[in-house]
């Protein structure tokens, strides 16, 4: 058996982590079996640990010191032949790190794109990027995008994986549907508008909250927007649809395990974001059949190519945003003619961790 370190600062069920646990979930465990360098507890350490993987907890304040303790984890564990780091702040230093301590096969895997930066920022993100380039034996990215933007001089060299999923956890369900909506008071010809995102900046709450202020104006049915997520500017947002006068139409359901379900609650998707490396919730949503309405930012990869991501830039006008919001809504009944088409996509998680098993076992030796 392949033992794989994946490096992450803490296993949440959300975002880079729940991409990381799907392929942990899909691979077979009896050949590759992973185990997790964090930083503190998360979410899904009780599941890892019951699947079989072993979690190493460590953290230092300061670079210096958790570099030298990451130089010493190797030294005491010299069985991982394979690193795969994930972007996060400190993931040039395991790299450099595990290429002192002699790991033969150091990944670096960019989830992410910024374009929003300041020069400056951008300045100081490139700089970071040198020591990854330079460690790293493999470069994989969601995106090309993503690619782009952690491994400037490696995109030729970049593997693009894609973030898939299990797309029949996601497929369109209508007992899932009423069941749902009696139990959050949704009546069944309500036209439901869903976001699922963390409350930070990234996933541009505030513009969302104009442009329902624009739609609202227009359209004075007892519609709906879920937000579902929870962060730091989850409370400024709620006072801002106060202000506005929509609370009444936004449902504020924090986080949940059941998002799959309340993705046949919706009608639509509505997703704004400053940036993504994917946006694996657009991939979940077009799973669902359900139109998305997002910004550029979204690369074109995410496209299922099942007809459903329709894109605008955040320079367009908010008319131009509800426009597209009543133009694109649809019968609920097309969600269910969509189903064979989905799930023969590129974003079938079996299919993906089928290739990622097969590159540790042909690099972890």
């Amino acid at each position: 058996m392949i033992r794989v370190l994946q490096v992450y600062p803490q296993m949440n069920n959300a975002g880079t982590e729940r991409v990381i646990f799907n392929w942990y979930e899909n691979i077979d465990i009896e050949q590759v079996q992973f185990d997790f360098l964090v930083e503190k507890s998360g979410e899904l350490d009780e599941k890892i640990k019951q699947m079989g993987g072993k979690i190493h907890y460590l953290y230092k304040k300061s670079n210096k010191e958790y570099y030298s303790a990451v130089i010493q984890f190797f030294s005491e564990h010299p069985e991982y032949k394979v690193v795969h780091t994930h972007t996060h702040d400190r993931m040039g230093l395991v790299l450099k790190a595990a290429k002192k301590s002699g790991v033969p096969c150091r990944i670096a895997h960019s989830h992410n794109a910024r374009n929003d930066l300041p020069k400056v920022l951008a300045f100081v993100k490139g700089l970071d990027s040198i020591p990854i380039e330079k460690a790293a034996t493999h470069f994989f990215a969601c995106s090309n995008n993503a690619a782009k933007w952690l491994f400037p001089h490696k995109v030729k060299e970049c593997k693009v994986l894609y973030n898939g999923i299990r797309l029949e956890e996601y497929l369109f369900n209508e007992d899932n549907r009423q069941k749902v909506r009696k139990a959050l008071g949704i009546s069944k010809d309500t036209f439901v508008m869903i976001h699922v995102g963390r409350f930070a900046r990234q996933k541009n709450h505030e513009y969302l909250v104009k442009i329902l202020e624009e739609y609202g104006e227009k359209d004075l049915s007892n519609w709906k927007i879920l937000f579902v997520g929870e962060g730091p500017l989850e409370e400024d947002i709620q006072k801002q649809i106060h202000k506005i006068g929509l609370f009444e139409h936004a449902m504020f359901l924090g986080s949940r395990k059941n998002v799959s379900e309340l993705y046949s609650v919706a009608d639509m998707f509505v997703f704004p974001s400053l940036h993504e490396g994917l946006g694996i919730v657009v991939i979940e949503a077009q799973a669902s059949g359900l139109p998305c309405i997002v910004s550029d930012a979204v690369p074109p990869e995410a496209d299922m190519g099942v007809g459903l991501l329709n894109t605008l830039c955040l320079q367009d006008s908010l008319e131009k945003w509800c426009e597209m919001i009543a133009e694109k809504k649809q019968d609920v009944t097309s969600r269910e003619s969509q189903k064979s088409e989905i799930l023969e996509g590129k974003y079938n998680i079996k299919k993906i961790a089928a290739q990622i098993q097969q590159f540790y076992q042909e690099n972890g030796k």
